[in-house]
């Protein structure tokens, strides 16, 4: 039979095969006294000293940890000294160099989170461009955080008065003399028609809108024209006649804001859908619904929202200088800028994070007129962009407008 053996019971000396009692050491086995087990080993009597000696030096240990954690020279500081904060370092991203002139104080509330939706680079930019003081006005895109030179989009020696472009990017429009040239780029320009004044995109971004102010007798006739830009097909869809507008002159600086700002005749696409036709001087300013093909009026022009339609930016003047006020759903100002010059043209990026507009300021007898930026977000300076002084009509490339009556 294998396994533990039981020690016999009878006489107090082990039977051969059995481990044999140190005699010199401890008294012989007795069945009387010690009953009919076994006596323990001298390792498992050890057993007990050991487990006490552990919880000793155990409990040492804790009391001196307690005393090094609760002390002012130990490794943790003192209860109530807060440890140092650490200190955050960010590497800045490369912004255009500011302008000495702007100098506003912001302090902007958080927007919602924006939302990309453009496929073009944060600031890819078309603007208008003068190739001399008095020279032709060319059309141009540019990456100002990437491109080292602008890229031509519309070049002409009878110069470019207006442009727009598709919210997605691929189309444009620029009126050279009245006549309407539209612009794919990497193909020629297409002739579009003649006469045009003031031009837009729909939201489509295939379909345009145009007004074409023509004198009928004493009264003006103002035509509202649709151009496919897949096909070149036009179509006229509404007609308004009204008196012969009187107009006056301005200085120097104030015609070149107006006419940065869409000039005499402006035709807007609402966030709803419906078209707006503004004339200076007429006395109504009229709508078009597309949808139903009904014409009507509304009682002031429309105002550029941020593409989320939550934001928009107020522009007073006083002096010679703007002042720029973001203002949002309830009308609160959410912050401002101050600077010098007349401000014209503004229009959102993408993100509804930045603003890109046109100063333009009196200098040597003519105008001098630059793109600047202002970053919503960081509430920094206002940053010139150009420094020609013959820059004007900037947009972020790849962006719906979202005006509102």
């Amino acid at each position: 039979m294998s396994g533990i053996q039981e020690p016999p019971t009878g006489p107090a000396t082990p039977p051969d095969g059995w481990p044999q009692p140190d005699v010199g050491t401890v008294p012989p086995w007795d069945t009387k006294l010690d009953g009919n087990r076994r006596r323990p080993t001298t390792a498992e009597q050890a057993v007990p000293w050991l487990i006490g000696l552990v919880l000793a030096l155990a409990g040492m240990l804790i009391v001196a940890l307690a005393l090094i954690f609760s002390s002012t020279d130990g490794l943790l500081p003192a209860f109530g000294t807060p440890s140092p904060e650490p200190t955050l370092a960010l590497t800045p991203t490369p912004r255009p160099t500011p302008s000495p002139e702007p100098s506003p104080d912001i302090s902007l509330e958080p927007t919602p989170e924006p939302v990309a939706s453009s496929a073009f680079a944060p600031l890819e930019i078309i603007f208008m461009q003068r190739t001399s003081t008095s020279g032709p006005v060319h059309l141009f895109s540019h990456d100002f955080a990437g491109q080292e030179t602008p890229e031509p989009l519309a070049r002409d020696d009878r110069g470019v008065d207006q442009y727009s472009w598709s919210p997605d990017g691929a189309w444009g429009i620029a009126l050279v003399e009245g006549n309407p040239l539209g612009l794919n780029p990497g193909n020629s320009a297409a002739d579009l028609g003649d006469g045009f004044d003031g031009i837009t995109f729909a939201a489509d971004s295939v379909t345009a809108y145009a007004v074409r102010a023509t004198l009928s007798g004493s009264n003006d006739r103002a035509e509202l024209l649709s151009v496919n830009m897949a096909t070149g097909a036009v179509q006229v869809l509404a007609i308004w006649t009204y008196p012969h507008p009187t107009t006056f002159q301005q200085g120097a600086v104030q015609e070149a804001q107006f006419a940065d700002d869409g000039g005499f005749n402006r035709v807007y696409v609402l966030q709803d859908g419906r078209v707006v036709v503004w004339i200076l001087g007429a006395p109504e300013i009229y709508t078009y619904d597309p949808a139903t093909g009904v014409t009507g009026t509304t009682n002031r022009a429309p105002l550029l929202w941020s593409p989320d339609g939550q934001l928009r930016i107020e522009v007073t003047e006083a002096g010679g200088s703007s002042t720029l006020t973001v203002r949002g759903l309830a009308n609160e100002a959410r912050g401002a800028a101050g600077v010098s010059g007349l401000v014209s043209h503004v229009r959102w990026s993408s993100l509804n994070n930045q603003i890109v507009f046109t100063i333009s300021t009196s200098a040597g007898g003519g105008v001098s007129q630059e793109l600047y930026l202002w970053d919503l977000e960081t509430g920094s300076l206002a940053v010139r962009l150009t420094q020609d002084m013959r820059s004007m009509g900037g947009e972020f490339r790849g962006v719906e407008e979202y005006w509102k009556p």
